[in-house]
């Protein structure tokens, strides 16, 4: 059972993850998130103490339900190619549910020439996950269902390209919801990779 104080600090994230994505993780505050939230600044700035730890305990928050959204539903999938091909399914929209867009590419953005803990946590987390995805592929590279000589850090860059890709064309209504132009971007990537 979930204590009160946790649940009231999980439903705090939650609104401060979909105001960060609705502007930008650094038009967060904790008078802004006060105002969303019906509570004192005086009892959030209790949870963070500034801002810079609210921004990143929403990291943190958007961390954890990508784990929860992506890898869990995943990990138990044996065949590689098709362990892949999940989790970039759950990728495509992990966020629609809590957020306006994916966070990490927002703040990826925002944060990419501004020194500190915000910006080292978003590298981290980009990092993980891009290694995540490039040791996935390095078992699919094993299995031989991708070319002996492919190239496993090159695929996860034009898969990350193509991710890039389709949340712009999402924007500006060149991709539709379904992500139909990403799908086909990617079976034709896999069928380039298999030889």
């Amino acid at each position: 059972m979930v204590d009160k104080g946790k649940q009231t600090k999980q439903q705090i994230l939650e609104t401060a993850l979909l105001m960060a994505t609705e502007t930008s993780l650094n038009d967060l505050t904790i008078g802004g998130l006060a105002v969303a939230t019906g509570m004192s600044k005086s009892g959030l700035f209790a949870h963070f103490k500034s801002k810079e730890n609210l921004q990143l305990a929403v990291l943190h928050h958007a961390h954890g339900l990508f784990r929860q959204i992506i890898i869990e539903p995943t990990i138990d999938i044996k065949d590689p190619l098709s362990r892949l091909m999940k989790m970039c399914d759950c990728w495509l929209d992990w966020y629609e549910r809590q957020a306006k867009t994916c966070i990490y590419i927002s703040a990826a953005v925002e944060f990419d020439d501004q020194e500190g803990a915000v910006h080292d946590k978003i590298c981290r987390d980009l990092a993980l996950w891009l290694g995540y995805l490039t040791s996935t592929v390095e078992e699919v590279i094993s299995v031989k269902q991708f070319a002996e000589n492919s190239d496993a850090q090159q695929f996860v860059y034009e898969l990350y390209s193509l991710y890039l890709g389709t949340q712009s064309m999402v924007w500006v209504g060149i991709e539709d919801e379904k992500h139909s132009r990403f799908k086909r971007a990617l079976t034709q990537l896999i069928e380039r990779y298999r030889g």
